[in-house]
């Protein structure tokens, strides 16, 4: 047999599911089921390679791909590193409810659309039901996991290729303000819906100063409750993202004070990225953040993210890291103003970036001083790091 048969033959041994010898269609309810099974076994196969940091041209490698194909193998792959990809330590939150409103808009069907505080109490429910499993030593789940799973469209990723579409209609009580109009060609934001990837693409510098007169009105798309509360499904809804990278593209540094707003939001699913839409900004963004970090009447979580930010922003020079450093610790020292949640968040990053004795010795002064949230990171962690 050649070479380029060999590597096109399809896996018929290990996965003999018709459905992903033609892939079209979908598969019967049954074949579902095994696709489904199957999949969760490939994403526990290539996590391990990856934490094994096998290189794609290994034997064991290979032998993954002969065993269930390229195609789901690669796909696993996705689904992996998507998984590891957090654009905020701060505000996971909204990636979590990002990811609700995605696969609800895809396959809600009927089902409730849930607030952002709802999805996370029925995540709460759900990881005490398995919890429970755990404890009692029980392999199976029960029915009332089973349907938290269904009701938070858990694990979609492993079926969204195969399960038909049920796009929830919009509920006539669902009431919203009135979105804003916008001009051209900002407009066309309004129809790129929820291909994340999308980024607007800006040629040349003739380009660059044209679509920079469109900074206000960006920076008001990237704010406007009628698109960020829309109807996941409608295309319109999410502008605001589209809106605030466009902003990180076109560096509009002056809107980064506006942009804290989303920090705020009571159903956030944006703000995990404001860290990087800020530090891409570039140094004339600095002093903003600093301004929102430093402004005690924000909330933490806004506060935090601005930090990030900084933090962010500190590999780019010696000077830049240095000031970083002070800044940071100034805050975590003041006794006067202390901010446990925000402290612990300002300790995560300093640990990060290898600071001297000294700071390390003011770190363990505000965790005796109980100053510190030991739910974001604890004495023993900072330990570990020194």
């Amino acid at each position: 047999m050649s070479r380029r048969k060999r590597n096109s033959a399809r896996p018929q041994t290990n996965n003999p599911i018709e459905w992903l010898q033609h892939r079209t269609g979908y598969p019967t309810p049954a074949e579902r089921e095994q696709i489904i099974r199957l999949r969760e076994k490939i994403s526990e196969d290539v996590m391990l390679l990856r934490f094994e940091k096998v290189p794609t041209d290994d034997r064991r490698y290979r032998a993954v791909i002969d065993k269930y194909g390229q195609a789901e193998v690669q796909r696993a792959e996705r689904k992996f590193k998507e998984g590891l990809d957090t654009a905020s330590r701060v505000a996971d939150d909204a990636k979590s409810y990002r990811e609700y409103r995605l696969r609800y808009s895809k396959f809600g069907g009927e089902q409730k659309f849930y607030s952002a505080q709802e999805v996370s109490d029925l995540y709460d429910l759900f990881f005490e039901q398995v919890q429970q499993a755990m404890d009692n030593n029980r392999r199976t789940s029960t029915e009332a996991q089973d349907e938290l799973e269904k009701l938070l469209l858990m694990g979609w990723r492993d079926w969204d290729d195969i399960t038909p579409p049920a796009i929830p209609p919009r509920p006539a009580d669902y009431n919203i303000p009135q979105p804003a109009s916008y001009p051209a060609p900002i407009n066309e934001l309004l129809e790129w819906g929820d291909d994340l990837h999308k980024a607007l693409q800006v040629a040349n510098e003739a380009e660059l100063l044209n679509w920079k007169k469109f900074i206000p009105a960006l920076t008001r798309m990237a704010l406007d409750p009628g698109l960020l509360n829309g109807w996941s499904s409608e295309k319109a809804s999410w502008a605001p993202w589209h809106a605030a990278h466009a902003l990180s593209v076109l560096q509009a540094w002056e809107s980064a004070p506006a942009l804290a707003e989303l920090a705020d939001l009571e159903n956030d699913w944006l703000s995990d990225h404001l860290p990087h839409i800020w530090a891409d900004m570039g140094r004339e963004a600095e002093p903003s953040l600093w301004m929102i970090l430093e402004t005690q009447a924000a909330s933490a979580k806004r506060r935090a993210l601005a930090a990030e930010a900084l933090f962010m922003t500190a590999e780019t020079s010696r000077a830049m890291y240095n000031k970083v450093v002070r800044g940071f610790e100034k805050i975590l020292m003041n006794t006067s103003n202390s901010d446990a949640t925000l402290n612990g968040y300002l300790v995560m990053f300093l640990k990060d970036m290898q600071v001297s004795e000294a700071t390390l010795n003011n770190i363990y002064q505000a965790f005796r001083e109980n100053r510190i949230d030991e739910d974001i990171i604890t004495p023993d962690q900072i330990e570990e790091q020194a």
